[in-house]
């Protein structure tokens, strides 16, 4: 329902990263006042863009699905045209492993799941019992509804699907890191089941890559930002919250500058960041986590890939993006290396490697790249995402408190920790304010 105004609240949201930009909107729209807060200098969190002289650079390379409902709503609540920051490609996977290649591809004019019966019966490289037992693996789920009885690894349930080594290290291994950023022996098998289930089984669309056009903070938290002003939203970035201390029916939340009360507060930061709150707050839960490295590489503009995306499995790397294809990057490549160890700290050698990785996958299509490239960037975001685990204890929404609530992609929901899960905790901490109004 519309707030009236004698229900209207106001509520301090601290975060301004995606979680916290979408419950701002979705309570905007239901005529609630709010106020974001954000340490940073900028908004977006993990989403954000990195400048690098006259380049901007995201974060860290990010990836989406056609089956990321709430990602798409927030765009069009917020009167975004999805067409102007997603570049929509088709799934196509281009797997290497060293000069070895396996290409799946479907088809647009096939309706789902048997867009992905084609491309598993057509892909290229994969041998006749991968395909088969791929299929009938996936068969098995549709049946059981991609529900476990208890939950696993994703290793364990591999192998209890008899998947072969071949697709496993070339097919199910990388769509595991690049949805759950968690390896497989240790990632949670209903998180990945969920994924796939929302990706192949309702609509062919679903499947599709979504690749933001330009730079994240351009393409998507800059408007969203602009929309939240326009609805009288307010965004207070390098503004940290100290404390938050609840009252009887409200909240007193503090800053540097000083103590402002709210009806409700929406905590949009990460677990770790609670430490630096002081008040009567959530228990902080103790999860661990994973980093996420991309290592960006700029040629000149003639440099192109064979592919938007290639799939790196003979490595560190897992995928290199051309940037040029995707972002109207002429010649910029980035090279995603998801949950991996300590890395070598020599940054000239990384760079070496991710080069030679990216060579070898190029040797199929008789090309390659120079050693040197015109500059390189390596960005690590060391806790990218929690450890997507099995039977992962994650907190609610609601809390305790009857006027704090959380948000955040590590809240209890389906997904690992992705934009998606971001959005639909944003949306559900909104909610549970509206429907207690």
């Amino acid at each position: 329902m519309i707030a009236t105004a004698s229900t209207h609240r106001n509520i301090a949201i601290i975060g301004a990263g995606l979680a916290g930009v979408s419950a701002a909107l979705r309570l905007l729209q239901h005529g609630h006042q709010v106020c974001v807060f954000e340490a940073a200098p900028q908004a977006g969190g993990r989403a954000r863009g990195v400048a690098h002289d006259a380049t901007t650079l995201d974060n860290g390379q990010h990836l989406c699905i056609g089956a990321y409902r709430a990602t798409l709503t927030l765009l069009q609540e917020a009167h975004i045209e999805t067409e102007q920051v997603f570049m929509r490609l088709p799934l196509a996977l281009h797997m290497h492993n060293g000069g070895q290649r396996m290409s799946l591809v479907t088809p647009t004019w096939l309706p789902a799941p048997l867009h992905l019966l084609w491309g598993l019966l057509s892909a290229q490289g994969l041998d006749w019992q991968s395909k088969w037992r791929a299929i009938c693996w996936m068969q098995q789920l549709k049946q059981q509804a991609f529900a476990l009885p208890h939950d696993c690894t994703v290793a364990a349930l591999l192998t209890q699907g008899q998947q072969t080594s071949f697709a496993i290290s070339t097919l199910w291994e990388p769509l595991c890191l690049a949805a759950l950023n968690t390896p497989i022996t240790l990632a949670s098998a209903q998180s990945f089941l969920n994924v796939l289930r929302d990706s192949f089984q309702h609509h062919r669309q679903d499947s599709d890559f979504l690749v933001v056009k330009t730079d994240l903070s351009s393409a998507l938290i800059q408007p969203l930002l602009q929309r939240i002003k326009t609805l009288g939203g307010e965004v207070r970035l390098r503004t940290p919250v100290t404390a938050i201390q609840s009252k009887e029916d409200s909240c007193e939340v503090s800053t540097a500058t000083g103590t402002e009360t709210f009806d409700n507060v929406i905590i949009a930061a990460g677990p770790h960041q609670l430490k630096t709150i002081v008040g009567e707050l959530p228990s902080s839960p103790a999860f661990d986590y994973q980093p996420i490295t991309t290592v960006y590489l700029q040629y000149g503009v003639e440099t192109r890939l064979p592919y938007p995306i290639m799939g790196l499995c003979h490595g560190l790397a897992q995928w290199v993006f051309d940037r040029g294809q995707c972002c109207d990057q002429p010649g910029l490549l980035a090279v995603v290396i998801s949950a991996h160890p300590p890395l070598i700290a020599d940054k000239a050698a990384l760079v070496k490697q991710s080069i030679d990785e990216i060579n070898q996958a190029l040797s199929a299509y008789q090309m390659s790249l120079p050693t040197q490239p015109q500059w390189s960037q390596i960005i690590t975001e060391k806790r990218a995402t929690f450890s997507c685990t099995p039977d992962l204890p994650r907190p609610a929404t609601r809390t305790s408190n009857p006027q704090i609530f959380l948000a955040g992609d590590y809240i209890a929901g389906p997904y690992p920790a992705t934009i998606e899960g971001a959005v639909t905790s944003g949306f559900a901490a909104a909610q549970a304010i509206i429907s207690g109004v």
